[in-house]
């Protein structure tokens, strides 16, 4: 079986509280962790299915006034939009049903602004390697708009593996990846 459908097969199997108990952790770590809890405009992403769910995170900075980012995935041109969003009550279906911005209601934020982007995906490895869900999205997202933010992964402790994954040459890595038992530090040369 592929990696990813195997790693993937295995968190769609944690139940809802799992899931939630388990994001908590991921969610205290994420907060330690500097160069997020400092970070002025970071894009987060709205968790969908079994992903670490960011909701609590999303609304945490709704909540103390802080702004808020979140993507759009424009398919056709394979690519992601970002959106300052004040209200997850108007977010809309968007593409592969996963709740996004209505660029009809919100002010667009240029890439090149953002200082952390947190980033899903389905297996990582300890130095900072990085499966999507293969439609390259991230990928090129951080490597043409956005590479001078601090890239920050979540993931249940069981997506992270100590074995190097086969990353493609146009495969970005992350600087840091969050799990409910620890924060990795994957790159240091840019840490801050």
């Amino acid at each position: 079986m592929d990696l990813r459908k195997e790693i993937l097969k295995k968190r769609d199997l944690l139940s809802p509280l799992e899931i939630k108990d388990l994001s908590k952790k991921v969610q205290e770590n994420l907060l330690t962790l500097p160069v997020y809890s400092g970070s002025r405009l970071p894009l987060l992403f709205y968790s969908f299915r079994s992903e670490v769910d960011t909701h609590p995170l999303i609304e945490r900075r709704m909540k103390a006034s802080e702004p808020v980012v979140l993507p759009r995935t424009l398919v056709a041109q394979r690519k992601l939009e970002c959106y300052l969003v004040k209200s997850l009550g108007e977010l809309i279906p968007g593409a592969f049903s996963i709740l996004e911005p209505d660029p009809a209601k919100y002010k667009k934020v240029e890439a090149s602004r953002l200082d952390v982007v947190i980033v899903p995906g389905s297996v990582f490895d300890r130095r900072g390697g990085r499966f999507g869900y293969g439609g390259g999205f991230y990928d090129r997202f951080l490597s043409r708009d956005a590479p001078q933010a601090i890239r920050i992964a979540l993931a249940f402790s069981f997506q992270v593996l100590d074995n190097e994954i086969p990353v493609a040459p146009h495969d970005q890595f992350m600087d840091y990846i969050v799990t409910e038992k620890e924060v990795i530090v994957c790159n240091e040369r840019r840490q801050k």
